[in-house]
């Protein structure tokens, strides 16, 4: 059923350690026809930005061995603020967020032609924390704030230039919405779907939310549905490991899923060419 993964991390992530020839044999043993190095680009300082400098001249160079890597990046949404203050300043510390009654205003490490300068062929964006208000008044028990917030970044980046794939969709590295995804109001799911096909957008099924210890087997059977719903209204679904630390294949139980909640062979989707920079 899947053919092909776009979300990876390798050694040049700040979180991840897997080397690209190793990604690249995996795949091969896998069957895999294209694998997509989506090394972080977190923030737009010295750090982030030669990570990912180190990323494309390793992409770049596995290339010559492995023509099935493509080269991406995944964008995560930073506070606007933060941004500026790192522009200017060239590092994060000694960031102070401003006082202010309304949610901070989104922006993403790079823009679309210095990474397409770089021979960045597609991004993923995906939500990874809370950028609305300073971190100090980020409590993970407020769960209605994060389904707020999670909503805002993804209607955002469902609209952004930048993005190609939408990536884990509803994410939380704490899980605290993963027993029930019906807390989830399916309003905004539709939202999300609206500007997504409206924009030209891919989504993600990463296999994240069929792995992880912390869903229940309701929440994933849910999720798989969910991306059938989008599916089934026109917006292309890929897949995406997320790999960080190992990369073997992770496919066997995501499918399970995916196959109860309808998806077959010839479902899920390769980027293509005329949505790659």
């Amino acid at each position: 059923m899947i053919h092909s993964d776009w979300h990876i991390h390798s050694e040049y992530s700040y979180d991840a350690s897997n080397p690209l020839e190793t990604i690249a044999q995996n795949a091969q043993a896998q069957g895999l026809c294209r694998v997509g190095i989506t090394d972080h680009a977190n923030f737009n300082d010295e750090k982030f930005l030669s990570d990912l400098h180190r990323s494309v001249a390793g992409v770049k160079e596995a290339q010559k061995k492995y023509p099935f890597m493509v080269l991406g990046v995944e964008l995560t949404p930073i506070e606007k603020p933060e941004f500026d203050y790192i522009a200017k300043t060239g590092v994060r510390e000694g960031y102070v967020p401003p006082v202010q009654d309304t949610p901070f205003d989104i922006e993403l490490a790079a823009s679309k032609e210095e990474l397409m300068a770089l021979g960045v062929r597609y991004a993923i964006g995906a939500s990874h924390w809370r950028v609305d208000v300073p971190k100090e008044q980020r409590s993970t028990t407020d769960r209605e704030a994060y389904i707020k917030e999670w909503y805002r970044q993804q209607m955002w980046l469902a609209c952004d230039e930048r993005v190609t794939i939408l990536g884990h969709p509803w994410y939380h590295g704490k899980g605290i919405w993963y027993e029930d995804f019906a807390v989830i109001p399916h309003s905004m799911n539709m939202d999300i779907a609206a500007a997504l096909k409206e924009n030209g957008k891919y989504v993600e099924c990463n296999s994240h939310f069929f792995h992880t210890a912390m869903a229940t087997e309701k929440f994933r059977h849910q999720y798989a549905e969910f991306l059938r719903e989008l599916f089934e209204m026109g917006i292309p679904v890929t897949y995406g490991s997320d790999a960080h630390k190992s990369y073997g294949d992770a496919r066997g139980q995501v499918e399970k899923y995916l196959a109860a909640a309808g998806f077959v062979d010839g479902d899920f989707a390769e980027l293509a060419e005329k949505d790659l920079w």
